[in-house]
């Protein structure tokens, strides 16, 4: 292509979108379960139509090339379809036409693609570089185009706003230096490196005499969601160092990008039992791997900023990974343990409606060894997980009639939404394995609701009685703009047991888990047109299969 020429698309066997152009890396992540997913081991989420990525890469400067950008290009291209991105929603901008107008161009042209509700995963590889600004005072950020150009990190943002402005979440992953004087200094030097000859991603020459010697603040891992149309719950930026470090470019790719891509094929680990893998815990693999490979005075410190809680994938979801209760145990029913909830006086018995099952395969991550027990998890921090996940600008208000419960009575509590939904109940009781599905349940499945209109609950077909232990009783409300699938089809018996008409969620790991993927994935997802990319993928189309929702959380003090 030659300058001046309109943006190609160029379609290559994978499907994928290719536009050769830029620099930096930019990661995803994200999970939306439904849709296919790689065949390949490790951490999966789910490939959907409403996933879109843009990678840039740039390994050919003329002056001081990276080689290991060309394997950051294909490691970039997996770690997409891993954060659930189909190969046709992935476009590249590649050498050549990572220029300042090719970068524009990629993205309006995705704009007209991605819908309100919709995620962007954003990856660049390449140099960075600081400049002197007049208009600040200080010494800018900026990632460096194949010709030499520089897009500072407040035109990056600007580029990026109209659409992080509509999406439901917007991922942002930078392999690329954001330091001045210590990668000068250290291109000086000789490393010793397990990397085998690494070179630093800055570009002294796109930066200004003065920003080589001083790094001042303002770094794109400074940036918050209301820079890019946003919400901080709603943007993640993950930095490969800090703004006076170097991130290095190496034999087996960039630093940051190998390293995730190792955390992410299944090293990191869910350390808060929570049956998820978030953003944070991959950054703290990936740390800890640089800790491990870089000397003391070489070292890079990656960076995290906005929803750190954000998920990346879930643990294994696949049938038969959590043990079934135990041959011969009572199935426990509401009013007869301590810590659950328990029906009072039941007025109907009328089944609860549920929504059309999403028919897509489940997700899967690495499986539980043949006879281990299945690992126990923390539904408290699952909840959290499901929490971190919404919509905040979906504004959800919870609240209990009253926060001190006295053992022996009722609960009760209101919603408001700012918008029309559908209001799904989780709580967990005093006790560990307390873990239920509240509402909608077998007595009352009408669980719709108006904007600004009060939902109180339970309404009078059933109650919530106070059991004990003394403790905290926690909840999380949901209001979704889609139904979820909450039904024997997407909850196998291995994960779910009745417990009177509500359904008992088993604290393992693989139970939570598939809890957490079906409760953030419209039941719609399984629908032919929900799995399309395309022309046909409209704004109606999108609103049907739509996965945002807005969330709250309250708590209740069970007292003697």
């Amino acid at each position: 292509m030659n300058e001046g020429e309109p943006m190609a698309i160029i379609r290559r066997s994978a499907g994928r979108r290719v536009l050769p152009s830029c620099a930096a890396a930019v990661i995803l992540s994200l999970v939306s379960p439904g849709g296919a997913r790689a065949q390949t081991a490790g951490y999966h989420a789910r490939q959907l139509p409403s996933n879109h990525a843009l990678l840039i890469t740039v390994s050919e400067y003329q002056r001081s090339p990276l080689p290991g950008v060309s394997l950051d290009r294909e490691t970039a291209v997996k770690m997409a379809q891993r954060f659930g991105v189909p190969p046709e929603n992935i476009v590249e901008l590649a050498e050549k036409q990572v220029t300042r107008e090719g970068l524009r161009r990629a993205l309006a042209g995705m704009s007209q693609s991605i819908m309100p509700g919709d995620k962007l995963y954003v990856y660049f590889s390449g140099h960075g570089a600081r400049f002197f600004s007049k208009a600040t005072g200080q010494c800018t950020e900026s990632l460096v185009m194949q010709d030499m150009h520089v897009v500072t990190n407040r035109e990056f943002s600007d580029m990026l706003k109209p659409l992080s402005a509509k999406t439901d979440k917007t991922i942002v992953m930078l392999d690329s230096c954001h330091s001045g004087g210590v990668a000068q200094s250290a291109t000086s030097r000789a490393l010793a490196s397990p990397f085998g000859n690494p070179r630093p991603k800055f570009s002294p020459e796109a930066s200004s005499p003065e920003c080589s010697q001083a790094v001042n603040d303002g770094t794109f891992s400074k940036e918050r969601g209301v820079d890019l149309g946003t919400t901080d719950n709603n943007l993640v930026i993950l930095a490969a160092a800090r703004n006076n470090e170097v991130a290095w470019d190496t034999l087996d790719g960039g630093a940051l990008t190998h390293n995730f891509d190792v955390c992410f094929a299944g090293e990191a680990k869910d350390s808060d039992r929570s049956g998820s893998v978030s953003m944070q815990e991959l950054a703290d693999c990936v740390q800890a791997r640089l800790d491990q490979a870089q000397k003391q005075d070489v070292r890079q410190h990656v960076t995290l900023a906005g929803n750190t809680a954000l998920i990346a994938a879930f643990a294994d979801t696949s049938p038969g990974a959590g043990a079934p209760p135990s041959a011969g145990a009572a199935t426990p029913s509401a009013g007869s343990v301590a810590g659950a909830p328990a029906l009072a006086s039941p007025v109907t018995t009328a089944p609860v409606t549920t929504p059309p099952a999403a028919t897509a395969p489940a997700a899967t991550a690495p499986a539980v060894p043949v006879g281990a027990a299945p690992a126990a998890a923390d539904p408290l921090a699952a909840m959290n997980d499901i929490y971190a996940q919404r919509d905040d600008r979906w504004t959800v208000a919870a609240s209990a009639e009253q926060p001190k419960l006295k053992i022996g009575t009722n609960l009760a509590f209101s919603i408001r939404s700012r918008r029309d939904g559908f209001v799904y109940v989780f709580y967990q009781g005093t006790q560990p394995d307390s873990f239920y599905l509240l509402f909608p349940n077998q007595l009352d499945g009408a669980n719709g609701i108006k904007a600004d209109q009060e939902l109180r609950l339970p309404r009078k077909e059933w109650s919530v009685t106070a059991l004990g232990p003394t403790g905290t009783d926690h909840l999380m409300v949901m209001v979704t703009e889609t139904s979820r699938d909450f039904s024997k089809l997407a909850l196998p018996a291995e994960y779910v047991s009745e417990a009177g008409p509500f359904e008992k969620i088993q604290a393992t790991a693989q139970a939570v888990g598939h809890i957490g993927q079906i409760a953030v994935l419209s039941a719609a997802a399984g629908r032919d047109q929900c799995r399309s990319a395309g022309p046909k993928r409209d704004l109606g189309i999108a609103r049907k299969c739509s996965n945002v929702f807005g969330a709250s959380l309250m708590s209740v003090e069970e007292i003697e």
